[in-house]
């Protein structure tokens, strides 16, 4: 029954194929039925298909066939069955010139389900499709098989296909079929991949696959984790030299060097990096590689990413040199940049950037070593407020990152990372603050004895009179961002951030803290009025008025000019778009009070997250600034602060605080940087400090330590302090924010720095090549930082090499120092020098750049299974 119900499908697909219309010139249809294993040569006999003759060839009839079909009758339709066998090349087959102009058609199982997988009818394709018949007796599989939609002309495609299903992927390549295998466990038993191919596919055909691509030859008691090490070291060798693989030779092969870097390059920037990670990390323990790399020299290993060991060796040989005081400042930069666009970056990214910032602080440092011996309070003022503030911001990034590296720390990195901080809190606090500071008090001593502030800088009690007023009697609405402790440093960072990321224009200023830099001094400073006064409590009020609160401060700005308000950063957050515009409606003045930092420093639990909040309020602000330009329409905006702040890392030793036992009559209010005192109360080894002439009310006078020693006081941190005359304390910032819109004047887009190719040549002759491109503009007010990916691709935008990224960051306005040295490497596939390959410059907001390339490689894919 079975073979008839088969002879009545196959004479409905029969009669089908006769019925369709005659392809252009032909006059009839010959079409040859091949059936090699004789499976339908009964069931032929039954066949009967209106106005088409059947043929059976027997052996000895073909010259017959061939003279009736060729010469006897020209105009019949003819179904040929053609149940022989012939050569290879087909010379003994009589009908071969008949069957090059005819169809083919094929009624086998297998014939049928490499029609229902678009496989080409050839005999190649037969026998692979034959290899898999426990594969395809599963509908399942089949149809994942099917769902691929490719057409299949050679094996090896569907080799590949049909393992990706195995391996549980929707298709794809050789690459892929052989990282879901290592990915799955290096155990062969425990690999489900494995398993599925030895089980519903054909093993051999796998390890033949991963012969050909990486020249690892299999055995039946090699361990998996000789391919995943033979794959790993193979793609090292690309970019060490042999000398320094001595002894893991059998792990090389030569002509997989190629696809093995790719491979890696490639699993190392994809979801499943993880397993790789893992892999990794066993290669290493079993081949005890990070002894080998500790021997290479550093220029060396910075060519090389297979390993993360490999930047571990990097990282800890840095530490070590820094820990006895030998810090290559040029060689760790380079090596920094180097490592951010390579494979295994972010598994250490904290500690490289840790790194770079001792080598900046380091830098600094030579740059100023004979120390800081200016004479002119304002020479010093501008030092700082140019250059020198610079370092305040190197320390705290390094701590930022330092602190990162404690919350998941690297076994080989932290202890020597911890070692360095001792290098870093010399440079900084025993050095920069020790140095600069005493220069500065020693030329501001005389000034806050006799005035209480310091001549020929501008004061913070004028903010209002010099920025808020003038804008306001031009007709220009004014909002006013006052963050708790945002030091100069942070604001200048907060400076950079809004040119980089909005429309407008920032430019940053200082003027000089009222004393103390406490909150409750600098937020009164920055009001109208004529004068600050103290009460017995020492609370502070202007022209009468308390400022202790947003409400307080709220009514003093109403005093002066009613069209004002206050409100703080959280309650603004909150509302709704409509309810901030109508906070602001008909308003000339609006305060934000902005608290994240000091909110943090100064609770002894919280003081060491000091620097993180820093960062979280440069974003803050960042927002705030948009929520303005936005939803306001506000194009005036003034961001500073009521005073900056010290903080050092490591604890305080006993000789740097001041026992209250140092004052000699009454203290009004004592901070760990100040204090507050009666007129005559006098102080040993403190700077004097008139308050008269600057604040009303109780008379007092003030002292502040010289250095950045503390004063002992009950509560709160020892480490995050204000209230001093230190320039991290005094120094506040004010950036001038101005809104613009395309329309305006001066409106300059910020715009990324452009990446173009600068070498000349067009053709590539190998798998492996540099290209040299150019950084077009420095990275300044208006011109950001970007990262480019760069590769090539394919007529049809499919990629043929690696993707590298460039990191275009450079500030040097020489255009030699601009200049990118990429190296690529092509896929191992067939490549047409007639056909046009394309460079890709891509980021992510412009139009990529296409160039385009020939690539001459003569190469030949001998793939070609023994199966």
């Amino acid at each position: 029954m079975e073979d008839i119900m088969l002879s009545e499908t196959i004479k409905s697909r029969l009669a089908e194929r006769f019925a369709m219309p005659l392809p252009e010139f032909y006059q009839r249809r010959i079409i040859f039925w091949p059936d090699e294993d004789g499976e339908f040569v009964e069931a032929v006999d039954e066949l009967t298909l209106d106005g088409v003759t059947l043929v059976k060839l027997t052996g000895n009839n073909n010259f017959a066939v061939k003279k009736l079909i060729a010469v006897d009758d020209l105009t019949g339709d003819y179904l040929v069955y053609d149940p022989l066998t012939y050569e290879q090349d087909q010379k003994d087959d009589w009908l071969l010139d008949i069957k090059l102009y005819s169809e083919v058609f094929r009624a086998d199982l297998i014939s049928i389900q490499m029609e229902e997988l678009l496989v080409e009818p050839t005999s190649a394709m037969r026998k692979t499709i034959k290899l898999y018949a426990r594969f395809l007796e599963n509908k399942d599989r089949k149809a994942k098989l099917c769902r691929i939609g490719r057409t299949y002309q050679s094996p090896l495609q569907l080799h590949i296909d049909i393992m990706a299903v195995l391996c549980g992927l929707n298709g794809g390549s050789a690459q892929d079929v052989i990282i879901e295998v290592l990915s799955a466990g290096l155990e062969k038993e425990n690999n489900a991949p494995l398993v599925n191919i030895e089980k519903f596919g054909n093993i051999e055909a796998f390890w033949q696959l991963v012969h050909k691509y990486t020249g690892f030859v299999n055995a039946e008691d090699r361990p998996l984790s000789d391919l995943a090490a033979h794959i790993l070291i193979t793609a090292l060798s690309q970019t060490l030299p042999a000398s320094a693989l001595r002894g893991l030779e059998r792990f090389v092969t030569d002509s997989g060097k190629a696809y093995c870097y790719q491979l890696v390059h490639e699993w190392q920037r994809s979801d499943g990096w993880e397993d790789l990670v893992e892999i990794c990390r066993h290669v290493e323990g079993e081949l005890r590689l990070a002894e080998r790399f500790d021997k290479i020299e550093i220029p060396r290993l910075l060519k090389s990413d297979t390993f993360p060991a490999i930047d571990e060796s990097i990282l800890k040989r840095f530490y070590g040199e820094i820990s006895e005081r030998v810090i290559k400042v040029e060689l760790i930069l380079e090596a920094v940049e180097n490592r951010r666009t390579s494979g295994w970056y972010g598994l250490t990214a904290d500690y490289f950037e840790s790194l770079s910032y001792i080598a900046k602080m380091q830098e600094f440092y030579l740059a100023h070593i004979e120390g800081f011996h200016l004479v002119e309070p304002a020479k010093i003022w501008k030092l700082y407020t140019t250059d020198a503030y610079q370092m305040d911001g190197y320390y705290r990034q390094f701590h930022y990152f330092f602190g990162n590296t404690l919350k998941a720390p690297n076994q080989h990195l932290e202890d020597p990372l911890k070692k360095c901080s001792d290098v870093v809190e010399g440079l900084y606090h025993h050095w920069f603050l020790k140095e600069l500071t005493l220069n500065w008090t020693n030329a501001i001593a005389g000034d806050l004895d006799t005035l209480g502030y310091v001549s020929e800088i501008t004061k913070q009690r004028d903010f209002y009179r010099r920025y808020v007023s003038p804008n306001v009697s031009k007709g220009n609405r004014v909002f006013v961002v006052i963050s708790d402790a945002l030091r100069f440093e942070v604001a200048a960072e907060l400076s950079e951030v809004l040119s980089h990321t909005t429309k407008g224009k920032a430019s940053l200023e200082a003027v000089q803290a009222v004393f103390p830099s406490i909150t409750k001094f600098g937020m009164a400073a920055l009001l109208p009025g004529k004068k600050l006064s103290v009460n017995d409590n020492i609370e502070v009020a202007v022209n009468g008025k308390q400022a202790g609160s947003t409400a307080c401060r709220a009514a003093i700005l109403n005093e002066t000019n009613p069209n004002s308000v206050a409100v703080t950063y959280k309650d603004l957050l909150q509302m709704k778009k409509t309810e901030r515009r109508a906070l602001v409606q008909g308003m000339e003045i609006i305060y934000v009070y902005h608290n994240t930092i000091d909110a943090l420093g100064d609770k002894l639990a919280t003081e060491t997250k000091v620097f993180e909040a820093c960062d979280e309020a440069i974003s803050e602000l960042n927002a705030i600034v948009k929520i303005i330009v936005n939803d306001l329409s506000g194009a005036n905006i003034l961001v500073t602060a009521d005073h900056g702040f010290l903080y050092t890392y490591n604890p305080l030793e006993e000789s740097q605080k001041i026992s209250r036992q140092t004052y000699h009559g009454d203290v009004y209010e004592l901070g760990r940087r100040y204090a507050l005192v009666s007129p005559e109360t006098s102080a040993d080894y403190l700077l004097p400090i008139k308050t008269d002439g600057e604040i009303d009310g109780v008379p007092m006078k003030g002292y502040a330590p010289q250095d950045t020693v503390r004063i002992k006081v009950q509560g709160g941190g020892q480490n995050y302090v204000h209230g001093g005359i230190s320039l991290q304390e005094m120094v506040v910032p004010v950036i001038v924010y101005k809104g613009m819109r395309s329309g305006y004047k001066q409106y300059v887009e910020v715009q990324n720095p452009g990446l173009s190719l600068i070498s000349e040549s067009r053709k590539v002759t190998n798998l492996f090549f540099s290209l040299d491109f150019l950084q077009k503009q420095p990275v300044g007010e208006k011109v950001q930082p970007c990262s480019y990916t760069v590769y090539f691709t394919d007529d049809e935008g499919v990629p043929v090499s690696d993707t590298q990224t460039v990191i275009a960051n450079r500030v040097s306005n020489n255009a030699s120092e601009r200049v990118f040295h990429v190296r690529f490497i092509l896929n191992k596939i067939q490549y047409n020098k007639s056909k046009i390959y394309r460079l890709i410059i891509a980021n992510d907001t412009d139009v990529p750049e296409e160039i385009e390339f020939r690539i001459d490689i003569a190469f030949a894919d001998d793939f070609g299974f023994d199966l």
